[in-house]
């Protein structure tokens, strides 16, 4: 127990944890005074302060970017003194290895007798995004948790009789403080392990997207058929990994995911969600201009092949024409590169597009087809289980000749 309240007084003291930033407030007569700690990641990501793009922030290129932060902690950090809002006033700005730190101060006109602190930065971010504040009001202390829709309220010039049951209340809540430390200790060491677990189970992170866009804006700015290839690597990655978000977490992360779309067509990426195939696909734009600059490449085959891929899994299998135009495609991508790693997989393509063709002849009532394209499905299914065995190719080609019997 003790160790681990020794690891969270460390996690507590030093940068925020990714997701989470801090602040330290203090109130006292007409003035406001917050130390916002924001996580490095988060913050760039969203305000793009790493401009050479080499992926650290120095102190220039934060120093560039004052105005901007400036102006994004006074539209996400909301201070009211008496129903009066308090324009937030950035005096410093420090960068950190993990975390920029931003000092804000508000004055009232007089002194305050009612606060009120809002925050919700990095919402875009996370909607869950929270900042740990500790605030002292004069000499008094408190803990609050800002998030959006959460608001910190407080009453700092109470009444003679509002006072006394603030004095009677302060009492018991010591009292209860006392009784209850023992529970509150375990719950805390709880709440620090479900945390832990939850990040353990991180597919999408502010960091990752921050560094993918960052090498996918460099490379757009390079000439030349290599980066164009590179692009088309980020960019399928990208896709897969949202893919694999929106299938382990469903929409938690949709900021992140509506940043990567955003950000991606700026850099003219196409990135789009099929509503039918109920998937993130990438439009293969630089995997189709590599190959016009290079098409006897080093990477010509690679880049073919998932031009081919995205054609088989966004196709519905219901058009003739275009299934037998991609099994064309497809038949002769095998005869210009028949060792190909991925040929397995390709031939498994192709033999789900004779399968369809097939189908397709049969609603039509045309037998002949229907034999011809069987035979051709057989014979491909049976090619991939003879000739990758063992794989999940030859599984689903197994599959499929159990369909055609």
């Amino acid at each position: 127990m003790c160790a681990v309240c020794v690891l969270l007084s460390i996690a507590m003291a030093g940068a925020p944890a990714p997701g989470v930033s801090s602040a330290q407030i203090a109130i006292d007569g007409r003035g406001v005074r917050i130390v916002l700690r924001l996580p490095l990641d988060e913050l760039d990501l969203l305000l793009r302060l790493d401009r050479d793009l080499d992926g650290q922030v120095s102190e220039g290129e934060l120093d560039a970017s004052r105005d901007r932060v400036a102006a994004y902690v006074a539209k996400h950090l909301r201070v009211s003194a008496d129903a009066t809002p308090l324009t937030p006033m950035l005096k410093r700005l420090i960068l950190r290895p993990r975390d920029v730190e931003a000092d804000v101060s508000c004055v009232a006109s007089r002194s305050i007798g009612t606060i009120s602190i809002a925050s919700d930065v990095l919402a875009e971010v996370s909607a869950s995004h929270k900042t740990q504040g500790q605030i002292r009001v004069g000499n008094r202390e408190e803990a609050f948790v800002f998030h959006a829709g959460a608001i910190y309220e407080r009453r700092l010039a109470p009444d003679r009789r509002t006072a006394s049951i603030l004095a009677v209340a302060g009492a018991l809540t010591i009292a209860l403080l006392v009784l209850a430390r023992r529970r509150a200790a375990a719950l805390t060491v709880a709440a620090l392990a479900v945390a832990t677990l939850a990040h353990a189970d991180v597919i999408m992170s502010a960091a990752g997207l921050n560094t993918t866009l960052k090498t996918m804006e460099r490379l757009t700015r390079e000439g030349g058929a290599q980066p164009k290839f590179d692009l088309g690597v980020e960019a399928d990655a990208l896709g897969s990994l949202m893919n694999q978000e929106v299938e382990s977490h469903g929409m938690q992360e949709r900021e992140l995911l509506d940043l990567a779309l955003s950000r991606t067509k700026e850099l003219g990426i196409g990135i789009a969600y099929n509503r039918e195939k109920k998937k993130f696909f990438y439009d293969g734009a630089a995997f189709a201009e590599y190959l016009k600059e290079a098409p006897r490449g080093a990477h010509a085959a690679a880049a073919e092949f998932k031009l081919l891929s995205y054609r088989f899994y966004q196709s519905t299998g219901t058009d003739l024409t275009a299934t037998l135009a991609a099994a064309d495609a497809k038949q002769r991508f095998l005869a210009r590169y028949p060792k190909f790693n991925e040929n397995a997989e390709l031939r498994l393509y192709l033999a789900v597009d004779y399968r369809d063709v097939s189908r397709q002849y049969h609603d039509a009532g045309d037998a002949a087809n229907v034999g011809k394209y069987r035979r051709l499905a057989r014979a491909e299914c049976e090619r991939i289980t003879r000739s990758y065995p063992r794989t999940d190719q030859a599984d689903a080609a197994q599959q499929i000749l159990r369909s055609l019997r």
